[in-house]
């Protein structure tokens, strides 16, 4: 595809129908029109506190067709263009280029906003605003309907009309609309291209409309929300907040501060109490430790946006300082600013966060095109699109399971038991204390399992589950990871060591066994091994396993390495070996403890050659014991019986059996 100055067949089309994410058109004596994005009302005030001119700007909005030609034009003229002469331009152009080349892949002329081509949901070309007639000519040779999008600039002003094409061009039917508010960062200010800011992106991955209701230098008051109207009487699917700084660099007060926050979030949850909304918490800036006003640092924001969202069950805080790496290269001006790589790692963040909240299929289902549009800005964010692509697959299948209300309330409920007003005993725990309490209640778990109890497995693995909670809460608290930095992880672990399930084509079909199962389980952490996850060969076998368990798993890594005998029969000989080197030390020593730990390590090696798992198989025979003893037991008292009066009555059970 690409871009030249080619004269389209001029069939001119009134323009109105073809623009998304304008609230009104303003119409102008030649036939243009100035598309706007707030209402009438919403321009009044932001011209009262000095907002007029970047409320006028047209981010976001975009004419939105379908064509089968490959040539389209329209009339524009430009009615405020870039400020050249300000600071922030001049060391963005100075200090932004890489290699030589223009800043961050934009037009020659180097301009930091431009007109954006979007052909069939891939990046066409930026170019440069002027007055007069643009016109885009793309490879189209077969015809095809194709969706064509034409972002207008993030910071400038411009009027557009006269749209052209030499083939069909019919509009797209309205749809579900996403609503962007917040400052600089949500309106795309300086990022190079309109369609690579993070609410374009993410409006464009869900299939859904942009309504950019951002302003660049806004400080947050609840008055610019309202004169909001319903845009096209309904209202959106999502709402998107980036809260910026602009409070935490200005403002002297705290309490002021949240205040705001707390009547602009107030307000935006009783217009829709029904939308879900994201609250982006500040991005990490290189001025973050210089002295503000309000004498906090950054990351102050994050805990207090999360205190007044919690007022509202809508509400999600997306933590952004963590979530982006603090790379100045990621930002246009190098200390504040986003360039389009990091707005498509925001993008990211606030889809997997969408995602992971969402009640519904309407995200999942969309964001598994994000990789194939070009947006994907990680192998991470590769990731994710493609576990959130087999999420969904897996979600349409018939009997998948639905969503798990009591899970979160458990989780809740374990939250609280840690709050001041919760358990003392549960507030002073940790990891360490707790230990020995995850082994007692597996080890009761699998006690339920061997006595086909499915009542008394259902409570024990309840217990199990509070234990891992419990810990999760710990480490929650210290914000060291949580619950869903662990399902995360776990979901990642089995996809990737699953891939003859979730969609290598050399793997997929063609496993039929258990064992070809575990070949590729094998083969898949050798991998991780050598990528360096994991440090030896048997360093992930855990120390804290029972010995009997430790010795199986450690003898099976061994040989799967080569490290083994070539018949059953050799390993009864090593056996006898180990046995008499035991023998032959005093006994209670030290060196006959070890001799005898060799025997049974030999022992669990025949096991293991026999397909015998020892630890089952030595707990099989403990709960034998234990099954006939009592069975002796209820024969008769064996106070002052005999050992050869023990051991006729202990055949004599045996027989019964």
């Amino acid at each position: 595809m690409g871009v030249a100055n080619v004269v389209a067949v001029r069939t001119n089309h009134p323009i109105a129908p073809f623009v998304r994410g304008a609230v009104h058109l303003e119409e102008l004596s030649d036939g243009l029109v100035i598309p706007r994005r707030f209402f009438p009302e919403q321009m009044r005030h932001f011209k009262e506190i000095g907002r007029l001119e970047r409320a006028a700007a047209t981010s976001g909005i975009v004419l939105d067709f379908v064509t089968n030609g490959t040539e389209v034009s329209l009339d524009c003229r430009v009615l405020r263009p870039l400020n050249t002469r300000h600071e922030l331009y001049k060391a963005i152009m100075e200090g932004g280029t890489n290699d030589g080349k223009t800043p961050y892949g934009m037009a020659e002329e180097g301009n930091l906003d431009g007109i954006d081509l979007i052909v069939d949901g891939r990046y066409v070309a930026t170019v440069a605003p002027i007055d007069g007639t643009l016109r885009f000519a793309f490879a189209n040779d077969a015809h095809e309907e194709l969706e064509v999008r034409i972002y207008l600039p993030s910071i400038m002003t411009v009027a557009v009309g006269n749209l052209c094409t030499n083939g069909s061009l019919k509009p797209l039917p309205a749809r579900g609309y996403l609503l962007a508010l917040g400052d600089s960062i949500t309106q795309g200010f300086v990022c190079g291209r309109p369609s690579a800011a993070y609410p374009a992106q993410i409006a464009s991955t869900l299939g859904i409309d942009l309504l950019n209701q951002a302003v660049a230098g806004h400080v947050f008051d609840e008055r610019a929300l309202g004169s909001f109207s319903l845009w096209r009487g309904e209202q959106p699917e999502i709402v998107v907040v980036a809260y910026g700084t602009n409070d935490w660099a200005r403002m002297r007060s705290t309490g002021g501060i949240e205040g705001g926050a707390v009547a602009y979030l107030d307000r935006l949850s009783w217009m829709f109490p029904k939308v879900p909304i994201y609250v982006l918490s500040p991005l990490w800036r290189v001025d973050e430790h210089e002295p503000m006003p309000c004498g906090q640092p950054l990351t102050w924001m994050n805990p207090m946006l999360g205190r007044v969202c919690s007022r509202h069950n809508n509400m999600h805080v997306v933590d952004g300082y963590h979530g982006i790496p603090k790379d100045p290269n990621l930002f246009a001006d190098k200390r504040l600013y986003p360039g389009p790589e990091c707005m498509g790692l925001v993008a990211d963040l606030l889809l997997e966060s969408m995602c992971n909240d969402s009640m519904d299929l309407f995200i999942a289902s969309r964001v598994a095109k994000r990789t194939a549009q070009g947006y994907a800005s990680s192998d991470m964010s590769e990731f994710v699109s493609r576990e959130r692509a087999i999420d969904h697959e897996t979600s349409l299948r018939d009997g998948s399971p639905e969503e798990h209300p009591q899970f979160d309330r458990l989780v809740r409920t374990i939250w609280r038991l840690r709050q001041p007003d919760g358990c003392p005993w549960d507030r002073e725990q940790t990891h360490e204390s707790i230990t020995k309490n995850m082994i007692e209640e597996a080890y009761e778990a699998v006690e339920a399992i061997a006595e086909h109890s499915e009542e008394h497995l259902c409570e024990e693995l309840g217990d199990v589950l509070e234990q891992v909670l419990l810990h999760a809460q710990i480490a929650s608290d210290s914000d060291a990871f949580d619950i869903d930095d662990i399902c995360r992880e776990l979901n990642k672990k089995l996809i990737r060591r699953h891939p003859h399930v979730f969609g290598d084509p050399a793997k997929a079909g063609a496993v039929g066994t258990a064992g070809e199962v575990l070949d590729i389980w094998d083969d898949v952490k050798r991998g991780e091994r050598e990528q360096g996850n994991e440090q030896g060969l048997l360093d992930s076998v855990p120390k804290s396993l029972p010995a009997l368990m430790q010795a199986q798993k450690i003898s099976k890594r061994a040989a799967k390495a080569g490290f083994e005998w070539d018949t059953v029969a050799d390993i009864w000989d090593k056996v006898d070996e180990e046995r008499a080197e035991f023998e032959r030390e005093p006994q209670g020593s030290q060196a006959a403890v070890e001799e005898f730990g060799d025997v049974l390590f030999a022992l669990v090696n025949v096991a293991r050659r026999c397909g015998i798992d020892a630890e089952e198989a030595l707990a099989a025979s403990n709960r034998k014991f234990r099954r006939r003893w009592a069975a002796m037991e209820c024969k008769q008292s064996l106070e002052g019986l005999s050992t050869e009066e023990l051991n006729r009555l202990w055949e004599s059970v045996k027989a019964e059996e």
